[in-house]
């Protein structure tokens, strides 16, 4: 891929950073530290998988919106510990019609490195219709989904939830 159109770092303790990975990687979970979301939609539950797809729910201004995402890669490893997972953006939805229209591709890639000096890293790649161009918001919209994630995962992802039961 070419240069990201935005990174975001931050960085935390060990422990820290490995409650962001069980949270990133555990579908379950992020209800819990996703504070956009009330609620997420997927075929599968638990740990997330290569393809999966899901929907983050949510209600503003009595509208439902629904940000649609896939799962495009999974990469961990133990030597360094670290996580990684790419997420692609497949579009948005409100009260059920395409919306967003503003964004043609936006690719989400989150590093959590477990060790000491760790922590997370978003990179954002993404591409503006003409009309988001024109009217100068689709930068500004891919960005905010970018850094409401970001925001979420460092604020909120870094606890240390207790397991979140699937038949809840």
């Amino acid at each position: 891929m070419t240069n990201p159109d935005l990174i975001l770092r931050k960085q935390l303790l060990i422990e820290q950073s490995r409650n962001v990975s069980f949270n990133l990687l555990n579908l379950n979970c992020w209800p819990l530290w996703n504070k956009v979301a009330n609620r997420i939609l997927s075929e599968q539950q638990g740990e997330l998988q290569p393809e999966q797809r899901f929907d983050l729910h949510r209600i503003m201004a009595q509208q439902l919106i629904e940000d649609l995402w896939q799962v495009s890669q999974i990469k961990s490893s133990k030597n360094p510990s670290f996580v990684e997972l790419r997420l692609t953006w497949v579009g948005q939805r409100i009260n059920g019609r395409t919306s967003a229209l503003a964004i043609q591709r936006l690719v989400i890639e989150i590093t959590v490195l477990e060790t000491e000096n760790g922590g997370i890293e978003i990179s954002a790649w993404w591409e503006i219709s003409k009309l988001g161009r024109l009217l100068r918001f689709g930068r500004r919209l891919a960005r905010a989904i970018v850094s409401q994630i970001f925001d979420d995962l460092v604020n909120h992802g870094t606890i240390e939830y207790q397991q979140v039961s699937e038949n809840a």
